[in-house]
């Protein structure tokens, strides 16, 4: 059994009074919301997807067999339980039963390989893992194997799908350990640790995110209550169940309004056509790219979109010409922004009241009790309004603390505020206008990019004196990486050449830059620290000198 408790640095007994007294923390475990839709409408769908449609009846049984077999493999409160897996109704399972049980749960996107794995399983000390035997072209399950030889803390692996390796147990072989007569536990407080999410960091090592059962819940609660969300929605989730996207609003939202969710195990746009008519889905969140994508589908005109009344755009600020076309293309649906982090939940979104131009020149206001503030450039005091400036946010959907101890040192202000890495400004007293991030992040399609990985990585690389992988702006997917490099004295360095050590390195392929610049230097402070966003200028403005990376997304089965 771990105890998480000394890790909840940011813990605050008046301030849990506060957030529950005003209903921000609901006080529930999520188990709780499925006990509540099943009781209320068992034979009503909860999920939609690649094996057809799953009642809340079907739900609740296969949750309370997981939770038992999960226990059989002594599985306790506390206790991590990864889950790497496409857009399926068992990550629904999976988490539900940790819920019910007191474990915590971690969901992994299936884009992640080997090197990312160890690394992030041996941060979480896993317990068991959750695999499916094959995801597009790669072998997720001997990667499994793998890594339950490398892992020590590692007790099991669970394949779907086959083959199913040896020393490994198939869907329904965990299932059926969860026919015994086991009786469950009490359910966990609510102010226990419910999620461990892991957020590429700037040092290179992945930041373990830790959230109670009360503010994982409070992200989910703040956006059904601000957009009046109820059981009558069909919600829609192709973004993956492994980033906080998904999890917020395609495994939480539906259970906490007993709805149906149709899962996506890969965002097709014709086919998300196709499931608006056939589904009469009302909402689905995700990259501005899939906006875009929806819009020029080829088979839009042939098809009923009109239920479709909710479309939120994370990840980038959404283009006018974008929100016009979808205006004119989808007028019966709201199309909206906000601002938000794994660590926060989305905390700042456009309301239902924003103009057209709130909504594409602004990312909102904050919700459900939280409070964001602009500070100079030394954290020292607010920027003042219109005046860019660092980030700085607290309230009851912020996470409570890190797997790494130090991290809270570094990240939350006068223990209570938390620095994000984020820059903007401040409009109207409290809304927010994100204007760039001081961190090191690529957010390439709503997919983070750990910038100091890549980095490390490329610095390894003997004809590599220097690097500093920045966002370049992209029509679709919002940003693409570029590494800006300085050679080493007589040597060359091509954009094969990063790819290629980039492969030997064993890289996830989504974190390749697209684009290499070879510069003579790097624009700097005084001191001779890098300056990014300088660097960021020159290269947008530079003609490309590189060549499109290979299919990535394709060769990792994302």
């Amino acid at each position: 059994m771990k105890d998480w408790t000394s890790h909840l640095t940011q813990f605050d007994q008046d301030k849990a009074a506060t957030y529950k007294r005003h209903a921000w923390w609901p006080d529930r475990i999520l188990a709780s919301y499925l006990d509540e839709a099943f009781a209320q409408r068992p034979e009503g769908n909860a999920v939609v997807d690649r094996l057809g449609t799953m009642s809340y009846a079907d739900l609740h049984d296969t949750t309370q067999r997981a939770a038992r077999a999960l226990l059989a493999l002594d599985v306790e409160p506390g206790d991590v339980v990864t889950c790497q897996l496409p857009n399926w109704r068992e990550v629904l399972v999976i988490a539900l039963a940790c819920s019910r049980i007191g474990a915590v749960y971690n969901g992994i996107a299936p884009i992640f390989r080997e090197r990312d794995m160890t690394v992030m399983l041996r941060i979480a000390e896993s317990k068991l893992l959750v695999e499916p035997a094959r995801f597009r072209s790669f072998d997720q399950a001997g990667m499994a194997v793998a890594l339950h030889a490398a892992v020590d803390t590692l007790r099991n692996v669970v394949v779907i799908g086959d083959p199913v390796p040896d020393g490994t147990l198939s869907w329904e072989d965990f299932l059926a350990l969860g026919d015994q007569d086991r009786e469950l536990p009490t359910p966990p407080s609510p102010d226990s640790v419910g999620q461990l999410a892991f957020t590429s960091g700037t040092t290179g090592q992945p930041k373990g995110v830790l959230h109670t059962h009360n503010t994982v819940l409070a992200a989910t609660k703040a956006f059904v209550d601000e957009l009046g969300l109820s059981a009558g929605d069909t919600f829609h989730m192709a973004s993956t169940l492994g980033h906080q996207t998904g999890f917020l609003f395609g495994v939480q939202m539906p259970i906490m309004t007993g709805s149906p969710v149709v899962l996506q195990q890969a965002w097709d746009a014709a086919e998300f056509v196709e499931l608006i008519d056939s589904e009469h889905i009302t909402m689905t969140n995700g990259a501005i790219p899939y906006l875009s994508d929806l819009l020029h589908a080829p088979n839009f005109d042939g098809h009923d979109t009109t239920s479709l009344r909710l479309f939120g755009c994370f990840g980038a600020g959404l283009p006018r010409a974008l929100a016009k076309r979808a205006a004119d293309q989808l007028p019966d649906c709201t199309v909206f922004g906000g601002w938000g982090m794994t660590e926060t939940g989305l905390a700042v979104i456009n309301p239902p009241t924003d103009t057209l131009d709130q909504i594409c020149d602004t990312d909102g206001l904050p919700v459900a009790g939280t409070e964001i503030r602009v500070l100079t450039e030394d954290l020292a005091g607010d920027a003042g309004e219109g005046v860019d400036g660092e980030l700085v946010t607290r309230g009851p959907l912020r996470h409570l603390g890190f797997v790494q101890k130090e991290l809270s040192e570094q990240l939350f202000l006068d223990g209570d505020w938390y620095v994000t890495g984020d820059r903007g400004h401040l409009i109207e007293g409290t809304r927010f206008v994100m204007t760039a991030r001081s961190k090191d992040i690529v957010i390439r399609g709503g997919e983070n990019i750990p910038v100091a990985e890549v980095e490390s990585l490329l610095l390894e690389h003997d004809a590599v004196l220097s690097v500093a992988v920045v966002a370049v702006p992209d029509d679709r997917l919002g940003e693409r990486a570029c590494a800006c490099v300085l050679c080493e004295p007589g040597s060359t360095f091509s954009f094969d050449d990063m790819t290629a050590w980039l492969q030997e390195k064993k890289l996830t392929p989504q974190y390749w830059p697209e684009r290499l610049e070879v510069l003579d230097e790097f624009p700097t402070t005084a001191s001779g620290k890098v300056q990014k966003f300088r660097l960021r200028e020159q290269v947008t403005t530079s003609a490309d000198t590189g060549a499109p990376a290979p299919d990535a997304r394709t060769a990792a089965g994302a």
